[in-house]
């Protein structure tokens, strides 16, 4: 690692893998998603768990999928 350098390097679909969950997260928390309802249901609790599943889901696929090309 070079000196001044304060993170481990990461591979490219990781780095995108994090901004997509960042994305969705920061997403699903506008106000808008709160006022709306799907099914009896807000917006907001249909995003949240979408995102409880998304995310580990995501992530072990990008995982995998770095891991299988080595």
């Amino acid at each position: 690692m070079a000196p001044g350098k304060n993170f481990f390097p990461m591979a490219r679909g990781e780095k995108i893998a994090l901004a997509v969950l960042i994305l969705f997260a920061a997403a699903s928390f506008l106000p808008i998603a709160r006022s709306v309802e799907v099914a009896g249901m807000a917006l907001f609790g249909w995003l949240m768990a979408a995102l409880m599943v998304l995310s580990p889901a995501l992530t072990l696929w990008v995982f995998r999928r770095g891991r299988s090309r080595t």
